[in-house]
């Protein structure tokens, strides 16, 4: 039977039932690897691997013919020398994370907007003067998202569910792909938007292009 590696230590009973059914379906068996390691012994008897084991250790996958990453971000595997040979398919795990990320997102951009680090230190203190900075609040807020995919889109949402004033999309197409934006705009118009801008999230790939938008 043919064989999928999974090299990664976050499945839980459910996660591992609807795998290998899935796997199953398609002829597979799966191996878990919980370390994050490929044993190089092994790395041949599989065809697919699931998750972000060392870029160097997938040379030993002779026979590999699918490296599917856990992460969004693939930057350290997209090196065609480091794979057995060039017809190897890499993908991602886009659309796997738009609300656990987006949530993270609001959590900071919320402490930052009330001073959580700050408040979290007069607590400490147990300092309860009335001489505090300014707090400020998503509510009535101009917001830009640069990167409009899984997960700024998702945290378009819930920023325009918070009272928003308005909620800004810039993209590379500046196509509009969600109720949630009032307008979008390209990242060729990002230095348009910026001035207007109160709070400013980034959900954008690691790639090459995106570090020239964000050296400009």
């Amino acid at each position: 039977m043919k064989r999928i590696a999974a090299v990664e230590s976050f499945f839980s009973p459910e996660h591992r039932a609807a795998i290998e059914k899935a796997a199953a379906e398609c002829g597979f068996a799966v191996d878990y690897f919980t370390q994050g390691h490929l044993p190089a012994d092994q790395a041949a008897d599989y065809e697919i691997i699931y998750g972000m084991c060392p870029p160097q250790e997938l040379k030993a996958a002779a026979n590999l013919k699918w490296l599917c990453c856990s992460f969004a971000g693939v930057d350290a595997y997209t090196d065609e020398t480091i794979y057995p040979n060039p017809d190897v398919l890499l993908s991602n795990s886009s659309g796997a994370y738009g609300i656990t990320i987006s949530e993270h997102i609001l959590m900071v951009t919320l402490m930052l907007l009330r001073q959580m680090p700050t408040v979290q230190e007069w607590m400490r203190r147990h300092d309860w003067s009335n001489e505090k900075p300014p707090m400020r609040s998503v509510c009535g807020s101009r917001v830009t998202v640069l990167g409009t995919g899984d997960i700024g889109t998702s945290f378009a949402r819930r920023v325009k569910a918070m009272g928003a004033k308005t909620v800004v999309g810039v993209s590379r197409s500046g196509r509009h792909v969600d109720d949630a934006y009032d307008a979008m705009y390209t990242t060729a118009q990002l230095d348009q938007v910026l001035p207007e801008t109160e709070i400013l999230a980034m959900a954008l790939p690691g790639t090459a292009e995106t570090l020239k938008t964000m050296q400009k």
